[in-house]
């Protein structure tokens, strides 16, 4: 497996972009929505049933996504505050020991 590096700042980043990409799918979504919901007067016999079904599996589908960037959006930031905790740890940690060596 490689090496992975990073920094708090970075992972904080990356999380926010999870976020700010899931804000997006739910504009995009709700845009849908509006038209699907401005045209269902006009949909009517089969091919109406057929685009409402295609609307909803849509819907369900967007939502999963959403759900799944917000789960990534999530465990990308508790590993920042993870990272930055231990981070802080091992400094700490170094300092004590130098100092406990006289340095």
């Amino acid at each position: 497996m490689a090496e992975m590096k990073t920094d708090a700042s970075t992972l904080s980043a990356e999380a926010g972009n999870f976020d700010r990409i899931g804000g997006e799918l739910q504009g995009v979504i709700k845009g849908v929505e509006h038209t699907g919901s401005e045209l269902a007067s006009h949909w009517t016999g089969q091919a109406g049933s057929a685009a409402q079904s295609a609307l909803q599996r849509f819907q369900e589908a967007g939502n999963a996504q959403i759900k799944a960037l917000t789960d990534i959006h999530e465990k990308i930031s508790q590993a920042g505050v993870q990272y930055q905790r231990a981070n802080e740890e091992q400094a700490s940690n170094l300092q004590s020991t130098a100092g406990n060596m006289g340095f």
